[in-house]
């Protein structure tokens, strides 16, 4: 390999490392809630546009990866920039539900490119390095840069959303503007394995049919999975008005914003060693358990400090993740782990946008604390089945 191409092929990783920063400066986090409430947006509109959001994700999952596949994870990152900045853009001058649902499916497009893209792009880079071996490090780097970036944002971003909401967004578009120039000045590596070949397609199809309609133990797995995933989800959206309701202003909501990614971050890093010390079983009864007493705690106890119990929530966002990922990883064949990695984080995007419109209509026809004690009570109830089902397939 020629000097400058490996030069070229070295600058790709702390430039990704910027990207990763970059896109991942959520300054309107720990406000995004209220803000939607000041334009005039009931809960139930806040859920409809989630629930789209999620589903424009799931239907674009595919496309955008294909898309990464034929024409170049470069070019993808670069149309990923392109449409973060006009969804962070639209917000910035939308005052209305359809404006927001503009905003919403442009940073689905955004978020859709990246995802998969990303991972490619650094791991070709390494193996046209002949660093692959390094591939872990690299990404756990960047993960960890990832959740810095969200943490600091979240300060930065309360701290900001006290002054004026729409400056939180505002404060974002010199970032993301960034993302274009240095996604451009990437060098494109050579890709080693086609990830999309001819009738993927009709392979995918088959693979999905065999972890949902063959394998019973996989099945349950991914349904469990979804539920946990669709319930941790929903307590995003209940946060900011919680926070607002127990007293703490959005200068401190900031913070505690940011100690979840931290709380979030440590328990992933050490899950490992929990789930050594619980087990499969006592693991994932844990998860469904962890998020209906953090419901219910919310719902009962109202004060200052009452964000410590969604603390329990984002314990289990940190945990589920890496411990569930690795039981399935159990269930599968190298050949086709992606792809049932993949269809787990579908099926969860598609549970959690059909009850994500009725936790909204539920807080808005009776009460935030009324909803946090029915979401705490189904959880338990429908976490109970697949559990239930993966005891029956000597999974627990």
């Amino acid at each position: 390999m020629e000097i400058f191409e490996q030069k070229k092929l070295e600058s790709n990783i702390w430039k990704f490392y910027i990207f990763q920063i970059l896109s991942n400066l959520f300054f309107f986090l720990p406000i995004l809630v209220l803000f939607y409430q000041d334009n005039g947006l009931s809960m139930t509109e806040i859920m409809l546009l989630q629930a789209t959001y999620a589903a424009f994700i799931v239907l674009l999952e595919i496309p955008t990866g294909y898309f990464a596949d034929i024409f170049g994870r470069k070019k993808s990152l670069v149309y990923s920039g392109f449409f973060l900045f006009f969804g962070v853009l639209s917000y910035c001058v939308g005052s209305s539900f359809y404006h927001f649902l503009i905003a919403d499916i442009l940073w689905a497009l955004g978020v859709s490119l990246i995802s998969g893209s990303d991972s490619a792009f650094v791991y070709d880079t390494l193996k046209e390095l002949k660093r692959e071996n390094s591939y872990k490090k690299i990404w756990g780097h960047s993960v960890f840069l990832l959740l810095i970036s969200v943490a600091f944002a979240s300060v930065v971003g309360g701290l900001i959303g006290a002054i004026n909401f729409r400056w939180a967004f505002l404060g974002m578009l010199p970032f993301l503007a960034l993302l274009i120039p240095l996604a451009t000045s990437m060098h494109e590596p050579k890709r080693h394995k086609l990830i999309f070949e001819k009738g993927y397609m009709w392979e995918l199809l088959r693979i999905i049919k065999y972890s949902l309609t063959e394998n019973n133990k996989l099945r349950w797995l991914m349904i469990y999975s979804g539920i946990v995933y669709s319930f941790g989800m929903a307590s995003f959206w209940l946060y900011q008005p919680y926070f607002s309701l127990s007293g703490l202003d959005i200068m401190h909501i900031g913070f505690i914003f940011a100690s979840f990614q931290i709380v979030a971050a440590i328990t992933a890093k050490y899950s490992h060693k929990i789930e050594e010390r619980l087990g499969e079983k006592y693991s994932l009864i844990m998860l469904i358990a962890l998020i209906g007493i953090s419901y219910f705690l919310m719902s009962s106890f109202v004060y200052l400090f009452s964000f410590v119990f969604a603390f329990l929530q984002q314990f289990v966002r940190g945990f589920s993740n890496v411990v569930i990922n690795d039981y399935i990883n159990k269930l599968t064949t190298s050949d086709i782990r992606a792809t049932i990695l993949s269809a787990k984080n579908m099926i969860g995007q598609l549970i959690y946008a059909i009850m994500i419109p009725f936790v909204g209509w539920f807080t808005d026809v009776y009460s935030l604390l009324q909803a946090f004690t029915v979401l705490g009570a189904t959880v338990l109830i429908i976490g109970t089945v697949p559990l239930f089902a993966l005891y029956r397939n000597k999974v627990v």
